[in-house]
């Protein structure tokens, strides 16, 4: 939303708020005051009327014709009744008194004969009105009431109606002015937030903002990270690529070379001809070595993105897989390699059992096993061990005494294609890829990896495996 979007949003909001609640504050103050004076002008009624009545009272007992001296009686917007002993009315200055009903139930008149005064309130027929009766006892036993009309509450409120609109017109024009003036206050320092740099003017924004301004700066700095992130992804995918490209055709071409001498009967002799046939199909080795491990590094990718059944399908289900037995599989593959080096073995096993991506765990330790004969040194060893640590968490391990690794190589040594002896790493044999497959398979499994290597003695590689609910026999 545009930022004047933004505020007219806020405007409504705050107009409504700011008339809302000013409108609620007069309705209840003019409820409040209209039973205040309803009770006021009640209570003023009912004493005059009370005066009244003793008054007349004191005139009726006076006289020996009641009936005669209330006929004379100019009494504004007051109701005079006089009621018989026996509860019939003998006078009344609105209604003829033969056709009214015995008062001798009235409450008024009740409690007169009783104490002798009496006082009670009716509602009238009339809307949000109310009738004040005062009653007094005669000496003759007659009792005199006083009627009277009062405004209810009701009554009052409506009187105030014109009033109560001509007071809303006014609230709302200066709700709209106040609420315009309280919007453009509120919504100028948000203005001025700069979303690039949301901590520089964090001192002129209201305390308030502080979480969300600190929100936006630590999802800035995640999308900044997340930019590097993409940044070094994509300049790995063009150094991978180029890496692909150097080693596919490093073989290509070799392959491509002979054959064409073969094909064009340059090479006559028989032993040549071996020769050649048996580099083609050692490069041809090589390249297939290299693409079994691409399609390996391009699955272990796919599923580290996938959930678990996508990853079953792609690297294979899981199921126990047991470490010497698994490792002295590996031993015997590469004995001939080995014997090649003049590397011996040294198995060094104890029980242990993860469960795991049987083909990905193997490919694991035979890349540790085949990278440690590889760079071993001449009458050197490579020891085979497996077991549990301290903590009960599987471990494999793979120690030789070759050529180590430099400190300054040893965070390079599982990135894609990264060789540590360049000068001699073709004669080594390999595809640049082992440890990074060792290093994803790890990390599929939730694996770690320590490496511990001096130049000259040796290198240890340790993988320790999450604990494993498997019991061992």
């Amino acid at each position: 939303m545009s930022p004047l979007g933004n505020k007219r949003s806020l405007f409504r909001r705050v107009f409504g708020t700011i008339f809302g609640v000013v409108l609620l504050v007069v309705v209840v103050l003019t409820l409040v005051g209209a039973v205040y004076l309803q009770n006021k002008i009640a209570e003023i009624s009912r004493g005059e009327l009370f005066d009244e009545a003793q008054i007349i009272a004191s005139m009726l007992n006076e006289t020996d014709d009641d009936v005669s001296l209330l006929d004379r009686l100019v009494l504004d917007e007051v109701r005079v009744t006089l009621v018989d002993a026996d509860g019939s009315v003998m006078f009344d200055n609105e209604e003829p008194a033969a056709q009214m009903e015995n008062h001798n139930g009235r409450p008024e008149v009740v409690e007169a004969r009783e104490e002798g005064t009496g006082y009670s309130e009716r509602s009238s027929s009339t809307l949000g009105e109310i009738l004040l009766y005062q009653a007094v006892l005669l000496d003759n036993g007659m009792v005199v009431r006083l009627a009277q009309e009062q405004d209810g509450v009701l009554a009052i409120l409506v009187s105030f109606a014109v009033p109560l609109l001509v007071l809303a017109a006014i609230l709302l024009v200066i709700s709209f002015f106040v609420a315009r003036r309280a919007a453009h206050g509120i919504i100028a320092p948000l203005l001025e937030v700069d979303l690039d740099h949301p901590k520089h003017n964090a001192e002129k924004m209201y305390s308030e903002m502080t979480p969300m301004l600190d929100r936006i700066e630590s999802q800035r700095q995640e999308l900044k990270q997340q930019m590097r992130v993409l940044a070094d992804n994509d300049r790995m995918r063009r150094e991978f690529t180029a890496n692909i490209t150097h080693e596919l055709k490093t073989p290509l071409t070799t392959i491509s070379g002979y054959a064409e001498l073969i094909a064009s009967g340059m090479v006559a002799n028989e032993e040549d001809l071996q020769d050649f046939g048996h580099r083609i199909h050692k490069e041809a080795g090589r390249l297939t070595a290299l693409v079994n491990d691409i399609l390996t590094l391009s699955n272990l990718d796919e599923a580290e993105r996938s959930d678990s059944e996508t990853s079953a399908a792609v690297l294979g289900s899981t199921e126990p897989v047991d470490f010497p037995r698994m490792l002295e599989s590996i031993r015997q593959r590469l004995e001939q390699l080995a014997r090649r080096n003049d590397v011996s073995f040294v198995m060094d096993t104890k029980p242990a059992v993860v469960t795991g991506v049987p083909r990905l765990l193997d490919e694991l330790a035979y890349n540790l096993a085949s990278n440690a004969i590889r760079y071993n040194q001449p009458g050197g060893t490579v020891t085979l061990a497996c077991g549990t640590d301290e903590e009960d968490r599987p471990y494999l391990q793979v120690i030789d005494t070759g050529i180590g690794i430099a400190p300054e190589e040893q965070p390079k040594v599982f990135e894609r294609f990264y060789r540590v002896d360049k000068s001699r790493s073709k004669a080594r044999g390999g595809t640049g890829l082992g440890l990074a497959i060792v290093k994803h398979a790890a990390v599929f499994h939730g694996a770690s990896i320590d490496l511990a290597s001096d130049l000259g003695l040796g290198t240890c590689i340790t993988v320790t495996f999450p604990k494993q609910e498997i019991q061992l026999p």
